[in-house]
């Protein structure tokens, strides 16, 4: 599995629980097929639409306090229409 160039995924795992290390080996890998394949196949409304969605997730991420159901339910909710048109295409 190649990480992503030149970032923090050019160091080892940094974990020694395995599932962390999974949890973390797994993100490598989404960074790397985005970037490679993805992106640059999306449409321009798509992009937006996807952005939005992980930019809220990764404020919700952001608040130690908050707990990963709240963040869930909240993100279930804003991406929810999105999937619908998305299955109607």
């Amino acid at each position: 599995m190649m990480a992503a160039k030149g970032n923090k995924f050019d160091r080892p795992n940094p974990f020694s629980d395995p599932v962390d290390r999974e949890i973390y080996e797994v993100h490598r890998a989404f960074v790397e097929v985005m970037e490679t394949h993805r992106l640059g196949s999306l449409g321009a409304e798509t992009k937006q639409q996807y952005l939005r969605i992980k930019q809220s997730l990764a404020e919700k991420l952001a608040v130690p306090t908050k707990p990963l159901s709240e963040i869930v339910g909240e993100i279930m909710s804003e991406a929810a229409p999105l999937l619908f048109q998305a299955m109607q295409r």
